[in-house]
Formats: C-alpha cells, structure tokens, sequence
C-alpha cells in the first residue's frame, strides 16, 4: 500500500512538473512571437514612412509600394492581435486601430505631421517590445542582461526623440533660422548617436556608422554651406537605420540568449 501511495504521489508530482513546463513554454513562446512580429511592424512602419515623405515632399508616387507595404502592415497587426494573451489584447487592438488611421489619413498630412505621427506609432511599437523584454528578463533574473538592455533602450529613445525634431526641420532649411535649428539637433544627434555606439551590442563601428557620422560632422564642421533638404532626409534615414540596427542588435543577442535566433527581417 505504501508502494502504491509513493507511486501515485511521484506520477501527481511528475504530472505537475510537466504541465508547469508546457505553461513555462508556451508563455516564452508567445513573447518571442510577439517580439518578431512587432520588429517586423516596425521596419513596416518605418518603410511607410520613408515612402509617404517622398510622395509629400517631392511628389514621387509610391502607389505600389505603400499597397503592398500597407497589407503587410495589416497582416502584423493581425498577427499580434492573434498571438497576445486575452488580457493583451486591447492593447494590441489600439495598434491596430492606429496603424489603419495613419494608412487612411496620411495624404491629408503635413510633412512634419506625417513624420510626428510615423514616430508616435513606431513609439508605440517599441515600448510594447520594451514591456515584453523587461518582463521576460525580471522572470528569468538576468539583472545583468536587465542592465545592458535599459541601457541601450534609453539611448535609442533618446535618439529617436532627437531625430524627430531634426526631420521637423528639414521643412525649414531655406530659412537662417532653420538652418541654426538643423545644426543644433546634427550636433545632439552626434552625441548621442555616439553614446549609443558605446554602449550598444556591437564593439566595432560598423561602416555604416562611419559614413554618417562623418556626414554629420561636415555639416557641423561647415556650418556656411547650403541645406539640401533630399540630403538631409537621406541623412535622417540613414541615422534611423542606424539607431534601429543597434537596438535590433541587442534584441536579437537577447531573445537567442533566452529562447532561440529571431528571424531575419524582410523588407517589402
């Protein structure tokens, strides 16, 4: 009887185990298919973007492009609201109720206002990939990894709060004043693109951040020569590119050091 007792125990024992494992998993599988498909909505958004300013500021059509961009964007968007946990889901479903205002009214924009309203929405993007990661960190207890990632998510922030206010002036660019105004947010994007190598995944400069920092400093360096604005639009693209490398470098390091590689991005 005994012998039986402990038999029972150690099956309800091994049971419980078990169950606690396939829950275990199945929660870390759902963060890291909601951090693959917000990365993915993210390049998304940041692709609408660059297509829509080109169509506002100097009229090059772009009708294919946004199409095909667009239903992706609503394929993610579909994708998270399907793979978040029930309590998640209203604030997936406000993504997604804002992702479809800003592909039904972007043509009514201004310049500035369409890059104001791409960048809240990539905000919002982020800062859903930002509770997912410092909820799977706090669950693990990699104080270490906690560390490194605020670090690096700090200083994306702040860059992108900075290159927003550059791409706001661009509008501006034939003006004296808006001329000092571009300047002055080149040199803070300078320092901070800078602090954001330092402690950032990658150890050595890539060529990309060469370059642009290097375009940077001329326009800093030469403070009498004349504005183009494509110029300084391709220069902001550039500094995004760079900013969401670094970031998308510290996700991925992370989500292969908990879970598994996170897939490439593919773009539209």
């Amino acid at each position: 009887m005994f012998v039986l007792i402990s038999l029972v125990l150690s099956l309800c024992i091994l049971a419980a185990i078990y169950h606690y494992a396939k829950v275990t998993e199945a929660k870390v599988e759902r963060k890291y298919q909601l951090v693959v498909h917000l990365r993915e909505l993210v390049t998304l958004i940041r692709q609408h973007r660059t297509a829509t300013h080109y169509q506002l500021m100097f009229d090059q059509k772009k009708v294919k492009q946004l199409e095909k961009i667009e239903i992706a964007m609503e394929e993610s968007c579909l994708k998270l609201v399907n793979v978040a946990h029930f309590d998640n889901k209203p604030l997936y479903r406000v993504l997604h109720s804002n992702v479809k205002l800003l592909t039904r009214s972007w043509k009514k924009h201004s310049v500035s206002k369409n890059q104001i309203v791409h960048g809240k929405l990539i905000r919002q993007t982020l800062f859903l990939v930002d509770e997912i990661f410092m909820a799977w960190l706090m669950d693990v207890d990699r104080e270490e990894l906690q560390q490194e990632y605020r670090n690096v998510w700090q200083g994306v922030i702040d860059s992108l709060d900075c290159l927003t206010q550059l791409r706001i002036c661009i509008d501006g660019a034939d003006s004296e004043l808006g001329k000092q105004r571009i300047l002055h947010y080149c040199k803070q994007m300078h320092r901070k693109v800078n602090h954001l190598s330092l402690v950032g995944p990658l150890s050595v400069p890539s060529p990309m951040y060469s370059t642009t920092i290097t375009k940077i400093e001329e326009l800093i360096s030469h403070p009498e020569t004349p504005l183009d604005k494509e110029f300084l639009y391709q220069l902001t693209s550039e500094l995004s590119e760079l900013i969401f490398t670094t970031y998308d470098g510290l996700v991925s390091e992370i989500a292969s050091d908990l879970y598994q590689p996170v897939p490439s991005i593919m773009t539209v």
